[in-house]
């Protein structure tokens, strides 16, 4: 009985310590000179993962995401996939950058020139076609207003009365 249960017990700990979590953060930072600054910060394996599914000719396990072939889809993948409406108008930010940080990979992208508007829909889907349980924190800053929320894959918006 003594087995068991020490069986038991190592097999359910093994079970938490292998669940792994599906989450991204972003902060949209509304600035004063009229422009929206993003940064985005992806797990490195997450994103490898998902380079090697939806860019299987030019990405592999081996591949280098500093590269600059991977760091155009990387761009790419991120100006699609996060959006910024004003007024139900839907504007893709221009991705500036990525860097390094540990196992994280930061992404900075920004919006110039955005249009003067009482009510913003935030849209974020990244990862959301490769985890079903993904979770996208959005944190959003507009004159020292601090908001937060999530974002899932049945819900991959947010709509602000600012």
């Amino acid at each position: 009985m003594k087995k068991i249960s020490i069986v038991i017990i190592l097999f359910i700990t093994c079970g938490f310590i292998n669940h792994k979590y599906y989450v991204s953060t972003s902060l949209f930072n509304f600035t004063e000179s009229n422009s929206v600054e993003i940064t985005v910060r992806i797990f490195k394996d997450d994103l490898s993962s998902l380079m090697e599914r939806k860019y299987s000719n030019e990405y592999n396990s081996n591949s280098d995401l500093d590269s600059p072939l991977i760091q155009s889809k990387i761009r790419e993948y991120l100006e699609t996939n996060i959006s910024i409406y004003f007024d139900n108008i839907k504007y893709h930010p221009k991705c500036l950058g990525t860097e390094n940080k540990n196992d994280l990979i930061v992404c900075y992208l920004e919006l110039e020139k955005i249009p003067i508007s009482n009510i913003i829909k935030l849209e974020n889907k990244i990862l959301f076609e490769l985890f079903l349980d993904q979770k996208n924190i959005i944190h959003v800053k507009k004159n020292n207003n601090k908001q937060s929320f999530i974002l899932t894959k049945d819900n991959s918006d947010y709509t602000l009365d600012i």
